[in-house]
Parts: C-alpha cells; sequence; structure tokens
C-alpha cells in the first residue's frame, strides 16, 4: 500500500472563507479597541483636570481648582508642578497648612524646587506678621539637615573608600618596602574611614525612627503627657505653655508616637518637645 492510498481517505482542512476571516478580525479589533481606549483616557484624563485647573485658578475659583487636583492625587499621579499649583491655591484660601505641605512635597521636584521655596519663605513671612513665630535654632537645624536632607548611602561608600584606601596603603607600605609615610597615611585613612562609616551607619539608623509633618492648625499647645489636654477652657491663648503655629515643620518621633494612639510626640525648631493630637500635623 503505497502513500497515496493512506492518504486518499484523509479529509484535508479546507481554505479558511474570505468571511471567517474577516468577521474574526472584527472582533478582535473590537475586544482591543476598548483596552486601547482605557489605556489612552487613563494617560489624557489627568492633564485635562490639571489644565481645567489651571484655568480655573487663573478665575480666582481656588476651591473648584482643587477639586481637579485633589482628583489626579487621589489617581496616583504626582507631580512638582501639581503639588506646587495646589499650594498655591491653599494660600489664598487661608489654609496655610495645607499650602506649606504642599509646598514641601513640591520642593523635592527640581523643577518646583525654587519657587516652591519661595512659596514657603512667603508663609514664614505671613507667620511673623500675624506674631506666629518660632526661632530656628543653628544646633537643631544641623541634627534635622542630618535626619533628614544628608544623603546617608553616600556618606557610608566615602567611609568604606577612605577604609579601603587605608588598608591598601598600611599593605603597600609593609610589603613593597618599609615606609612609614604610607603605614602612616593608610593608618589616618583607615581610621578617618571607619570613623565616618560607623557614623554614618548609627546616623542613618537614627533618621529611620523620626519624620517630618507641618502643623495643619492654628495653634497647637504642646502637653507633656498624652493623656490629658491641660488648656483653660480649651482656648490656646489661654495655654503658656509652647504652641507649634500652623504652617511650621515639626520634627516627629515615630517610636514614641507609636506607644499611644491619637497622639504623636513632636520637637519644634526651638528644641521644645511635647505630644499633640494626630490630627493636628500632616506627616511628609
Amino acid at each position: 500500500m503505497n502513500e497515496s492510498s493512506l492518504t486518499k481517505g484523509i479529509r484535508q482542512p479546507a481554505a479558511p472563507r474570505a468571511g471567517t476571516v474577516i468577521i474574526a478580525a472584527f472582533l478582535i479589533w473590537m475586544t482591543v479597541l476598548p483596552a486601547l481606549e482605557v489605556a489612552n483616557a487613563s494617560e489624557v484624563r489627568p492633564q485635562m483636570l490639571f489644565n481645567r485647573g489651571n484655568y480655573l485658578m487663573e478665575q480666582q475659583e481656588y476651591s473648584r481648582a482643587l477639586e481637579h487636583f485633589r482628583e489626579i492625587e487621589e489617581h496616583g499621579y504626582e507631580s512638582g508642578p501639581l503639588f506646587y499649583n495646589m499650594g498655591i491655591s491653599y494660600i489664598y484660601l487661608d489654609s496655610l497648612g495645607k499650602a506649606a505641605w504642599y509646598f514641601q512635597k513640591s520642593t523635592n521636584y527640581r523643577v518646583t524646587s525654587d519657587p516652591a521655596g519661595e512659596g514657603l519663605s512667603f508663609i514664614e513671612q505671613t507667620n511673623r506678621s500675624r506674631g506666629f513665630h518660632i526661632p530656628q535654632l543653628t544646633w537643631y537645624a544641623f541634627i534635622d539637615w542630618m535626619l533628614f536632607e544628608m544623603n546617608h548611602f553616600s556618606w557610608i561608600v566615602m567611609g568604606l573608600l577612605l577604609l579601603n584606601a587605608g588598608v591598601l596603603l598600611l599593605l603597600a607600605g609593609w610589603i613593597f618596602y618599609p615606609d612609614r609615610r604610607l603605614v602612616f597615611g593608610g593608618g589616618a585613612a583607615g581610621s578617618a574611614g571607619l570613623i565616618l562609616l560607623l557614623l554614618s551607619i548609627t546616623i542613618y539608623i537614627v533618621a529611620q525612627g523620626y519624620r517630618q509633618a507641618v502643623v495643619m492648625e492654628t495653634r497647637t499647645p504642646l502637653q507633656p503627657e498624652p493623656t490629658a489636654l491641660t488648656l483653660a477652657g480649651s482656648e490656646p491663648e489661654a495655654y503658656d505653655g509652647d504652641l507649634a503655629y500652623e504652617a511650621y515643620t515639626v520634627t516627629l518621633d515615630v517610636r514614641k508616637s507609636r506607644q499611644h494612639d491619637d497622639w504623636v510626640h513632636v520637637r519644634l525648631r526651638n528644641g521644645a518637645r511635647g505630644w499633640v493630637p494626630d490630627t493636628a500635623v500632616c506627616e511628609l
């Protein structure tokens, strides 16, 4: 029995008709098209909302503009111009705490870092004119720089490089020929690198327990304990202790704050410490 006789009884598949191909292509296109439209809309809609918000700001309708900006934020979109415009809008609505909070977030973007800094300076001057002033002590400014602005990883890498360079110099001084200068230089570089490495790691570990927050209320008394509100008649004006003023940045102790519900432990720019309700501040 030859091959032709074996394949004679097998039915060959029919070639697809043109109409079937067209229908299949149409169904595939109708399936893919909505997905493409959704993807395109997800990119276009935030920009449309941002443009509408800008237009409403030009019309001095800041509350409506913020509705559009907040909708963008709720969808997970973040940008320097978005936060900057929200800060400007809150200034016109006399909500300096919210304005400072968004300006602080806007400073993290290169394109809006400078104008956001000017916005924070304006808020500082406004608080000064209102008599709400917290002096910035140099020592605590340096501590805050180490906690929040210092690039810990860069300093750790620098310490490692110095330590390795010191070890190499020591080996070179001992192996090739006895050179006291190489040994002394290697010891100095290695010691400096080790100290820098240990300090940088320590600062990094300590910094994990602190956050920055912005005060949202006009005057918030600092309480010595998180269990009692020691206000005379619940009026901040009658309180003779330290006050946290609206729009100022405070240092929040995360470890202490975890020990109590509804309260957070903060430090002001002048070094004053105390407890405030967690609703009085907004963490950055």
